[in-house]
Parts: structure tokens; C-alpha cells; sequence
């Protein structure tokens, strides 16, 4: 075969269609389909040296396995005919269905109208349909589904039996580009079977044989999405029960055409018999669970998840016992989105880590906490339901954010935010934990492709990964074994990088880095996520410190114009799937307050709140001395009053003299004031503190707290 051909009408690999060039990149990035793709390529184009350079080239400039396997089938002039082979050549159908130009379902062969047999006797009926993708089978005989073993073009029964005479027809259906499917009934073929002596014969086997049922080929409709006008060729196999047993539909559901997305639409089917009926609706074909009345309500209709097809067919089957029928299909086409399209999230959660304290490195960072904690505040004000953590180490990232993605469910918005250490590596980033050594060793560190792609698996209808990382390479990888992970970007993934492919992120002198000082202003802002990193980007190109060695990057895959903002389809329901409200509602500080102590008329309050107000894996203790307005502090300073906190749980021991302490009359006076943090490293939620105040000569005096963190007795959510 001449693999690499030069007709007009087939164009180059690097010609074709980009989102087909797209998918079928994304198909080659995986590894497992790449070695088999390889496996038939012809020797004289794809050799043992041209896969080292797959693997090293293709990584010094950033490029994926399957993007650099398609550029360089493309420039020895592969054609997409050719990809067409070598697709079908594996059985790659996922391929192929991109590939291929579609073809109309057409029946070529028609069954024989009339077959005579002798009982004992063999007979076949054979029915054969063209199309692309391949059509597929189902055979009935008097409106009753049959099981066959071997070809489904060709019914063979082996051993007829008086009982095999009846009338046979083939159900034949495709899936077209559209995700609508195409049906069509083959002529119907009259079997007779003569009967004849012998009685001990072997037929063949049918669903249910052993009762009565209704019509299966309307069982057959299920799963597919058939046209109106096919629908009404099941008259052919019009189920055989008496005319006052028959359901009849009296009102079909109604067909709204062309709609906006997010349209809130209505369908009603009723129908009316002798006995009561049940009603099942559909969607495309799928049943829809627990939309089992007359009246069907779609809430906010958007493109399909998983195809991006706007198209839609709805029907409602109505049975009972003795009648089943199908009503008419209505068909919806929704528009395409604009600026006013209206969008919701099923739910809508953030994960977002600052690491700033790295064993491995003399200073700590001095941005990262407070960027995390603005963020985090101004995404809770959007409805988004926030999961923050200071400095982990490897183990407990990965696990921190399995549990994260444990949380995700279909149609959710799920951002990702990490501040901290950070460097590229065969076009992958890395985000380092605190005790990653200063090599920059992609296996210390935890990969956003790894990230995506574990966040894809539960199909979110927005994913955005904010990086605020250096992207420099390491000086040197030795023999480091390199994962590449499978991450696709799909139609629902934004990246906002801080900075872009092998520059450095920096810090500012002021309270936020530069990449989280223009975002916070724009974050919760109605635009699109793309709009708000694109004038990140300008605010910053505006920096005078940074404007030339700091340019944000965004990558974006997504087709929907999903804002942060968008709201929730069900605002009302509080509840995160396995996550205790302890993790998402305002948690309010804990206070204990000891007796006014007389002499000095003050008393001490010790105050334990969320370290920052957001950070999950940590506290903040506050010790507070409340003076009272009439007291005397000339007194109170002159007595030399030590103050000496103790906490053994949380390592906390410090102290502090009252002498020349800054303190107000009817306030209370921060005094005293420490951060825990690696509450994931404790087990007991129950902490007793001591405070022990010591007067002169006097002997000290002890008093004794006791309270309970209660997040700590369900940090094994995101540890284990």
C-alpha cells in the first residue's frame, strides 16, 4: 500500500480540522494507544531511532508525545487517509469516528418476503445495511426480541421447529455525528415451518419466552434516539392485545425547536386505557431517573457534557401490563452561547495551598499565606466552598488533594490555587511540599498534569488551576525517570499561570505577589475567567519591576463562557458530599475567660480561631488581657506580672511581663499571640492549656483551660 498519498482531496495530518487534530493528539498522548498506533507504522517511516526522538525531542521543546508524533507523520507527508489506516489497522473506532466522513444508514440487502421450511430443517434470513459507524442488529419475530449467537446481519436457526414459523423482521440503527441515531425496519420475511414426524428438535432461544410481554421492539427504542417518522414504522409490529387493552396517547410532547442555553423547558405526555399506565421518560436514548410522571421539567438544558452537542430528543414511554407505547419525539436544538447565555454550577469548591516554609531553604517565602487567604475570603463571597492548607509536605498534598477530588461531582466549578516552589520539566509543572531538597526532582514534587487529570475523572463543567510558581528548569535531571501523564484539557479547563514557560515568578514588597495583587481585583468579577486572567495580564504588563521578566499565562480549552461567579443551581443546599460542615461553614473562635482577679481588677481571655481565619491545618492562640475602666495600671504595671501560656498539646510555651506592655482601660489588649500549625499531625481534638501568672514573690498561679478543636477529629478526611 502506498502509505503516504497525494490526492487534493486528502489533506495533510497538518492541514486537517483542529479540533480533529486535537482529539486525536489527545488519543496518541496516551500511552497504552501510542505503542499499538506504533506497532503498524511501516518501518521505512517510523523506526527504533525515530521513537528515541519521540521521547527526547519532543520533550526539549515542550511538546506531547502525540502532538509530536502528528507533526512529524505530517512533514514526511502523511495524509489523513493514512491516519484512517493505521487506526483501522489497531480498531481504534474512537478514531475513526473523528476520522471518517459519516455515511448515511441505507439497508443494501433485504430478508427473502416468504421462506418454507421442513421442521428439522435449516433456514437463514439475512438483512445488510451500509453506514458509517458501522450499523448494528436486532432481530424480532412476532414483535419478540431474539438472542443470537454469530452474525447479526445473518438470523440462522439451525433446527426448525413448527413454533419458528411467524414473521421476522431486523431492527438496523447507526449513531450519527450528531449523537442522534438513525433507525430503519427491514421488509418483513414470512417464515412457515411444515411440521413433520419428528419432535425432539432444538430451535433457538428468545428474551422471555416463558410469559407473555409487550412489544419488544418498542423495549428495543430504549436505548437508541429515533426519528418521528421511523417511530411510526412500529406499526409494522403493532402489539397483538385486545383493542380495549390498548394504550393511546392523547397529548405528545412538543418539539421546541431552536432555544437559548440554560432554557428551563417543559414536555407532558398523557395518555389514556383501560388500566392504570406508568410513565418513563428519556433523553437521547438514557432513561432519566425518577422522571416517571406526565409532566417532564429540564432545568436549565446546556450543551451535553461529554459530546458538546447541543441537540436533543426527548420521549416518554407509557406501559402497563397488558400495553406499551412510545410517544413522539421532541426535538430541542439549543443555540449558541453569547454574553448573555446564563450558566449554573452543581456545586462549587476551591482547593488552595500556600507553602512558604521549605526545610530545604534558608528563607521562607513572604507572600504565599496572605495570597491565600485573600483569595480564599473573596472566593467564599462567591458562593465557592473552600478548602485551604499551609505547608505540606508531599504525602500530604497528594492525599489533601485525593480527598479534594473525592468531593467533586459531576457539573461542578473546582479551582485549584498553589502558591509556592515550582519548576518545569519536559512540559510538565511541579509544585513542591516543604520537604522537597533543593534539586528540583520532578518525584519530590507533585505534578498539575497528574492534577488534571485526576480532576477530569469526575467530569467537572469548570476546572481552573491557578499557578503562582516559578517555571524554570532543573540545571540537571541525571537518569530521573519522568512520568507523562495523561491530562486532557477537554472543553472545560482554564490554566492562569503566574508567570510563563522557563521564567521565575516573583514576590512583592507589598502585601500580595504581583500574579495575586491584580488577580484579587478582578476574581469575583462578572467576566469570564479568561476575560480576568487576560487583564491580570494587562495590569501586569503595566508592573515597571516585573513587566519584563513576568508575563502571565493563560491556557484555555474551555468553550462556555463559565464565570467564577455563576450561580448554583441549588443555592439552598448547604451539605458537600462526605465533608463535615465543620470544613465549610463559618467556624467562630473558640473563648475562655478566667475570673476577674480583684487586686488588679482585670481577668484573661484565651481565644483559638482558624489560623488566618481560613487555614484548615492551623490555629491562632490569642491571649488577651481585658482591663477594666476603673482599674489602676500603674498598678497593674508596677506589680510585675509574668503571664506564661502554656499548651502542651499544640508546643505552645511563651511568656510575657506586663511592666511595659502598651494596655487600655475597658479593652481588651492582645498580649499574647501564637500560630499551631500541622494540626493534621495531632489525634486529639481535647487541648488543655495552662496559664500561670506569677506576681512578685508571690507563688504562681495557676488556672486551667480545656477545649476541643473539633476540625482535628476530622482531619483524617484529608490525611490518611
Amino acid at each position: 500500500m502506498d502509505y503516504l498519498t497525494s490526492e487534493r482531496e486528502d489533506p495533510n495530518i497538518l492541514d486537517m480540522d483542529f479540533g480533529k487534530f486535537r482529539f486525536i493528539k489527545l488519543l496518541l498522548d496516551d500511552s497504552s494507544i501510542r505503542e499499538k498506533f506504533l506497532e503498524v507504522l511501516p518501518n521505512e517511516i517510523f523506526s527504533t531511532e525515530k521513537y528515541h526522538l519521540l521521547e527526547i525531542e519532543g520533550c526539549q521543546v515542550n511538546m506531547s508525545p502525540g502532538k509530536w508524533l502528528l507533526r512529524y507523520l505530517g512533514n514526511c507527508g502523511g495524509r489523513v487517509s493514512d491516519l484512517i489506516y493505521w487506526f483501522q489497522e489497531i480498531n481504534l473506532e474512537r478514531a475513526l469516528l473523528y476520522l471518517r466522513e459519516e455515511e448515511p444508514l441505507q439497508i443494501i440487502e433485504q430478508p427473502e418476503p416468504n421462506v418454507n421450511v421442513n421442521e428439522g430443517e435449516k433456514f437463514c434470513i439475512t438483512c445488510r445495511a451500509s453506514g458509517y459507524p458501522h450499523p448494528e442488529y436486532q432481530w424480532f419475530k412476532d414483535d419478540e426480541e431474539l438472542l443470537l449467537v454469530g452474525e447479526e446481519q445473518v438470523l440462522s436457526i439451525p433446527f426448525a421447529k413448527v413454533e419458528d414459523s411467524g414473521i421476522y423482521v431486523c431492527k438496523v440503527s447507526k449513531i450519527n455525528a450528531d449523537s442522534s441515531i438513525s433507525l430503519l425496519l427491514s421488509d418483513p420475511a414470512t417464515v412457515i415451518v411444515r411440521p413433520c414426524k419428528s419432535s425432539n428438535l432444538v430451535g433457538f432461544s428468545r428474551q422471555n419466552s416463558d410469559k407473555k410481554r409487550p412489544s419488544s421492539i418498542r423495549y428495543g427504542m430504549e436505548n437508541i434516539q429515533a426519528k418521528p417518522k421511523e417511530l411510526c414504522e412500529q406499526n409494522i409490529l403493532s402489539t397483538k392485545c385486545p383493542e380495549s387493552e390498548k394504550i393511546v396517547i392523547v397529548k405528545q410532547p412538543r418539539s421546541h425547536g431552536e432555544v437559548a442555553q440554560g432554557s428551563i423547558l417543559w414536555f407532558k405526555c398523557i395518555a389514556k386505557a383501560s388500566h392504570p399506565v406508568n410513565y418513563q421518560w428519556y433523553r437521547n436514548g438514557r432513561t432519566l431517573d425518577e422522571q416517571t410522571s406526565t409532566n417532564l421539567l429540564v432545568d436549565e438544558l446546556y450543551p451535553d457534557q461529554m459530546t458538546g452537542s447541543r441537540k436533543f430528543t426527548f420521549f416518554c414511554k407509557v406501559y402497563n401490563e397488558y400495553d406499551e407505547v412510545i410517544s413522539d419525539s421532541a426535538t430541542v436544538e439549543l443555540s449558541e452561547s453569547d454574553d448573555k447565555t446564563k450558566y449554573v454550577a452543581e456545586e462549587k469548591i476551591a482547593f488552595l495551598i500556600a507553602n512558604d516554609k521549605y526545610e530545604a531553604y534558608e528563607e521562607d517565602l513572604v507572600t504565599p499565606a496572605a495570597d491565600v487567604v485573600d483569595l480564599a475570603k473573596l472566593l467564599k463571597s462567591i458562593n465557592f466552598k473552600v478548602i485551604v492548607f499551609r505547608n505540606l509536605n508531599l504525602r500530604e498534598m497528594i492525599s489533601a488533594f485525593q480527598a479534594f477530588c473525592r468531593l467533586l461531582r459531576t457539573g461542578s466549578y473546582a479551582v485549584v490555587f498553589f502558591a509556592g516552589h515550582g519548576f518545569e520539566c519536559y512540559g510538565q509543572t511541579y509544585l513542591q511540599p516543604i520537604d522537597c531538597s533543593e534539586n528540583l526532582l520532578p518525584e519530590e514534587s507533585m505534578c498539575t498534569e497528574y492534577i488534571l487529570q485526576q480532576m477530569q475523572e469526575t467530569r467537572p463543567a469548570l476546572i481552573v488551576l491557578l499557578i503562582d510558581a516559578c517555571r524554570k528548569p532543573p540545571p540537571e535531571l541525571g537518569n530521573a525517570q519522568i512520568e507523562i501523564y495523561n491530562a486532557s484539557m477537554e472543553n472545560n479547563t482554564v490554566y492562569g499561570y503566574a508567570t510563563s514557560f522557563l521564567n521565575g515568578a516573583f514576590e512583592s514588597p507589598e502585601r500580595n505577589s504581583y500574579f495575586v495583587k491584580h488577580l484579587k481585583k478582578y476574581i469575583t468579577h462578572d467576566k469570564s475567567i479568561q476575560e480576568i486572567i487576560f487583564q491580570v495580564q494587562r495590569d501586569s504588563d503595566a508592573e515597571p519591576l516585573t513587566r519584563n521578566v513576568q508575563h502571565p499565562v493563560i491556557e484555555s480549552s474551555l468553550c462556555a463562557a463559565r464565570k467564577l461567579c455563576d450561580e448554583l443551581r441549588n443555592p439552598l443546599d448547604l451539605t458537600t458530599y462526605q465533608l463535615p460542615c465543620c470544613f465549610y461553614e463559618e467556624r467562630n473562635p473558640i473563648e475562655k475567660q478566667t475570673q476577674i482577679i480583684d487586686e488588679f481588677k482585670c481577668c484573661f481571655i484565651i481565644e483559638v480561631k482558624d489560623h488566618m481565619d481560613v487555614y484548615l491545618n492551623g490555629i491562632d492562640v490569642n491571649l488577651y488581657i481585658y482591663v477594666k475602666e476603673d482599674a489602676n495600671l500603674d498598678k497593674l504595671r508596677k506589680s510585675g506580672l509574668l503571664v506564661f501560656l502554656y499548651i502542651p498539646g499544640l508546643q505552645v510555651r511563651k511568656g510575657v511581663q506586663l511592666q511595659n506592655a502598651a494596655l487600655n482601660l475597658g479593652a481588651r489588649n492582645l498580649i499574647i499571640k501564637e500560630e499551631v500549625l500541622e494540626l493534621q499531625r495531632l489525634r486529639n481534638a481535647e487541648i488543655t492549656a495552662q496559664l500561670l501568672l506569677k506576681i512578685g514573690q508571690s507563688p504562681i498561679i495557676p488556672i486551667e483551660f480545656s477545649f476541643t478543636v473539633e476540625k482535628i477529629r476530622s482531619m483524617d478526611i484529608f490525611f490518611r
